[in-house]
C-alpha cells in the first residue's frame, strides 16, 4: 500500500518545523496496528517503512506490506479499503489519551528502529491531510 502525501499537507509540516519523518512513521505503525481489523489478519504478518523522501518518488511516502515472502494479499487488501484505515487510524491517533504516542497508538513492538522517531500530533496532521480534511 502506498500513501501520497498531499502538497499542502507537506507545506503546512515544513512552516510549522514539524517532525516530518516522526509524522510518517508514527502514522506508518499506527495503521498497521488498525489494518488487521480489514484485512482478518495479525499484526506481525505486516510490515511498513516511511521515509520523507523516497528515491523512486521523490516524495515522503508511506509503505504497508505483506510480511510473508511473496505476499498473501494483506497489503492489496488494506489497499482496497485504504480510505477507511487513513481513517480508523486517524480516530485511533486522535482518541488516545496519551500526549505523545504509546504501544496502543504509534509505538510498535516490532520496529527496527526502536520506535524512533515518532511523533503523534504530526501524524494526525498527516491522516487528515490524506482524508482531505483541514489540518
Amino acid at each position: 500500500m502506498v500513501g501520497d502525501i498531499p502538497d499542502g499537507v507537506l507545506h503546512h509540516i515544513a512552516g510549522g518545523s514539524m517532525d516530518l519523518a516522526g509524522g510518517l512513521h508514527a502514522a506508518e505503525h499506527a495503521a498497521i496496528g488498525i489494518l488487521p481489523l480489514f484485512a482478518l489478519c495479525d499484526r506481525a504478518d505486516i510490515g511498513g517503512l516511511s521515509t520523507p523522501l523516497h528515491p523512486d518518488t521523490g516524495r515522503p511516502q508511506i509503505f504497508i506490506y505483506d510480511g510473508h515472502p511473496g505476499g498473501v494479499g494483506i497489503a492489496e487488501g488494506g489497499f482496497g479499503v485504504v480510505e477507511k484505515l487513513w481513517d480508523a487510524t486517524l480516530s485511533l491517533v486522535s482518541r488516545c489519551p496519551c500526549p505523545q504516542g504509546c504501544p496502543a497508538c504509534v509505538q510498535s513492538p516490532k520496529c527496527g528502529n526502536n520506535n524512533e522517531p515518532l511523533d503523534k500530533l504530526v501524524a494526525g496532521t498527516i491522516l487528515r491531510g490524506l482524508l482531505g480534511m483541514p489540518l
